[in-house]
Parts: structure tokens; C-alpha cells; sequence
């Protein structure tokens, strides 16, 4: 219970955070949603329909227009949740082979010219499903989390095997290959981060991670050169105060927003940033928000909470009933807390910007329903867990 009541606690913060960071642009996006449609009847010779969208849009309140979306993913994400707690997690991880596959097809439909793919900044990373827009790695990540689970316990005692070791090793490289060559570069060293936690907590040769790192380091090194963009991201981070651009302008209006929130903050609502100066205010950048708005207090109460889960989902990991348990709450409770202190170190300016969202707070359906699936299955090991089995 303390683990569903601290995540349903910063579901319910990061929907107030996320009204209030996104209703300035919300209510400017329906704005300009209408003066379109009232220039296209126009157009069309319908003066009458344009002069009655004209007059609405100076008139109308548009600023819940984001987080009505997020509440019907908060919704979505909750059934979602419990459901799969009411699943014994040894049946998901007897799908796991279909999950990852279809998570694989997904990915690959992105390099399609298919109407359903949805490109954004040059990039294809999202699928328009049932009028709902999705990212697929966000569910191939638990997919491939589910599958190590499940065959790192089967194979435990020939994973000192090289040969075996390389054949999990090739279905992580074809995941993070299919979401780095998507241009998310960030996501793919998430992925590849979970993963490497879960070969260590199956007890794989340090050797072999070590020699697999700097090979995938250096694979990223090449990367990057071939992604100018990428680079430009580098470089803003190593001067983020003194730097131009669009990547230096952003990590210098985060660190205004930490400024201007001080100790106690000003105020759920009162954000100045969320004024079209903190771009991505309401997604990858909403802790700067919350610094903003609850200051440094709010802050670290926010990385405490997430601290608090990490220590209830390996606590949950370390009383499971079996392997099987052990590996998958494990591999869900390091993915969670990568990406919660990953994302507020970019926020902070402590590594570069990567577009990684706050776990339950950040605005977005895939990352939010995906993560509280995550929860689910913890919570489902969690009902199997007994203090006794606390010897691994």
C-alpha cells in the first residue's frame, strides 16, 4: 500500500502540475484551432460561420485542453494498473515472447510511409491508434523487461556462457537499435541501461558488461557523429549558461525556474516559465515546474517519493517467491528510477538534455500507462511476496 498510495500521489501532482504548466498553450492551441476554422469558412464563402468561430475563439476557455487528454490517460493507465495486479505476473511473463514481438513490429511499422505513423521534428516515434497517439518503445522497454525476466532465471546456469550471454544481448541490441536509428538516442540508452541492471541482478559476468558497455559507448560515440543535432545537445550541456541555441536556451530557462521558485516556491498556478518561456513545460521539462511552483521543498520531496518506491519496489524484489519475481520487480523498479532521476538531472543541467519524461508526472499517454502497467506487476509480486523469502 505504500507503494500505490506514493504512486497515485504524484499522478494526482503531476496532473495539477501539468494544468497548470500547460493551460497558458492550451488555451492559445483551441485559440488557434478556431481562427483556422473561421479562416478556412471564409475562404469557402461562409461568412456567418466565420464571424461566430471568430467571436468564440475571443471568448472561449481552452486552458483544459491538455489535461483533459491526460485524465483520460490517468484513467486508461489506473484500469490498466489493476488489472494486471489482479494477473498472477508468472502469466505475463509467459506472454512475454508475443509482447516483445508485437512491441518489435510496432517499432519497425515506424519506418513505414503508413498514414497511421505520426512524425514530429523530422522524427517518427509515434502511431496513431483509435484517435490515440502512441509511442512504442515506451511498451517494448516493459516487453523486453518481462522476456530478460523470464529467460535470464530459465538460462541461470549457462549465463557464464558467452555464447548464451550474446543471444539476450542481440534481442536488447534489436530493440535499442530500432528506437536509436528512430533518432531517440535517449530513450535507446534508457532501454539500454534497464537491461545492464538486469543482467547484474542476474548475476552475468561483470566482465561481459564491462566489455559490452564500451562496446555500446562507442557505438554512441559513432552515432552521435552522425547526428549533428545530437551534438549540438552535447555541447549546449557543457556550456548550458553561456551557450546559443535552442538546447542552450532551454537548460538556461530551467535553471531560471529553479531560481525563481526558491525554498517554498510560488505557488501551484503561478508559474511564470509556463508562459512560452520553458519550452516543453508540461512534458520532459515539468520538474523545473515543480521547482518553480513548490520549490526546493517541493523538489526534494518529489525525488524522496520516487526514492521511497525504489526502496518499496526492491524491497518487493527481494521477498518475491521466486526468480522470476525477483528479476521482473527488480528490472520494473530500476526502470522507473532511471527515468525519474535521469529526467530531473536534465532539468538541473546535470547531463544532457535527453527527452526523457517524469515517470506518473510528465504529460503523455504511453510513458504514463506503460510505467503504472509496471506498478501493476510490482503490486501483483508484491501480494506473493513473504518476508521470509528475504535471503536472496
Amino acid at each position: 500500500f505504500v507503494l500505490l498510495f506514493s504512486v497515485l500521489f504524484l499522478v494526482v501532482l503531476g496532473a495539477a502540475i501539468v494544468y497548470s504548466a500547460s493551460s497558458f498553450k492550451a488555451d492559445n492551441f483551441v485559440r488557434g484551432q478556431m481562427l483556422e476554422r473561421a479562416e478556412t469558412a471564409s475562404q469557402a464563402g461562409d461568412e456567418s460561420k466565420s464571424e461566430a468561430l471568430q467571436l468564440r475563439a475571443r471568448t472561449v476557455d481552452g486552458s483544459m485542453y491538455f489535461i483533459k487528454k491526460q485524465a483520460v490517460k490517468i484513467v486508461i493507465g489506473l484500469l490498466l494498473m489493476f488489472l494486471v495486479a489482479s494477473v498472477h505476473y508468472e502469466r505475463w511473463l509467459g506472454l512475454s515472447p508475443l509482447f516483445l514481438l508485437g512491441s518489435i513490429v510496432l517499432l519497425v511499422l515506424l519506418f513505414t510511409d503508413l498514414p497511421m505513423v505520426v512524425s514530429r521534428d523530422e522524427a517518427s516515434r509515434w502511431l496513431r491508434v483509435a484517435g490515440f497517439t502512441l509511442q512504442p518503445s515506451d511498451f517494448a522497454r516493459y516487453a523486453l523487461i518481462l522476456v530478460l525476466a523470464r529467460f535470464l532465471y530459465e538460462y541461470r546456469d549457462t549465463l557464464d556462457n558467452w555464447q548464451v550471454f550474446l543471444s539476450f544481448l542481440a534481442v536488447v541490441f534489436v530493440v535499442v537499435g530500432l528506437v536509436a536509428f528512430e533518432k531517440d538516442l535517449g530513450t535507446a540508452a534508457m532501454i539500454t541501461m534497464v537491461a545492464f541492471a538486469i543482467f547484474y541482478f542476474a548475476k552475468v559476468k561483470i566482465g561481459y558488461l564491462f566489455l559490452t558497455g564500451m562496446s555500446f559507448f562507442a557505438v554512441a560515440l559513432i552515432y552521435l557523429q552522425l547526428n549533428s543535432y545530437m551534438i549540438r545537445r552535447v555541447m549546449s550541456f557543457l556550456k548550458p549558461l553561456f551557450g546559443s541555441g535552442e538546447q542552450s536556451f532551454q537548460i538556461q530557462q530551467s535553471l531560471i525556474s529553479f531560481a525563481m521558485g526558491g525554498p517554498m516556491g510560488v505557488g501551484i498556478g503561478n508559474s511564470v516559465q509556463k508562459y512560452e518561456f520553458l519550452p516543453e513545460a508540461y512534458k520532459d521539462m515539468v520538474f523545473s515546474v515543480i521547482g518553480e511552483e513548490l520549490g526546493f521543498l517541493g523538489t526534494l520531496s518529489v525525488l524522496l517519493i520516487f526514492a521511497l518506491i525504489l526502496f518499496r519496489g526492491m524491497r518487493v524484489a527481494k521477498q518475491a517467491p521466486n526468480g522470476y519475481g525477483r528479476l521482473l520487480a527488480a528490472g520494473i523498479t530500476a526502470c522507473i528510477a532511471l527515468y525519474a532521476f535521469t529526467n530531473a538531472a536534465v532539468a538541473l543541467a546535470l547531463v544532457p538534455t535527453t527527452g526523457i519524461p517524469m515517470p506518473f508526472i510528465s504529460y503523455g499517454g504511453s510513458a504514463l500507462v506503460s510505467h503504472m502497467i509496471g506498478i501493476g506487476l510490482l503490486l501483483n509480486i508484491s501480494s506473493y511476496s513473504k518476508p521470509a523469502n528475504a535471503h536472496f
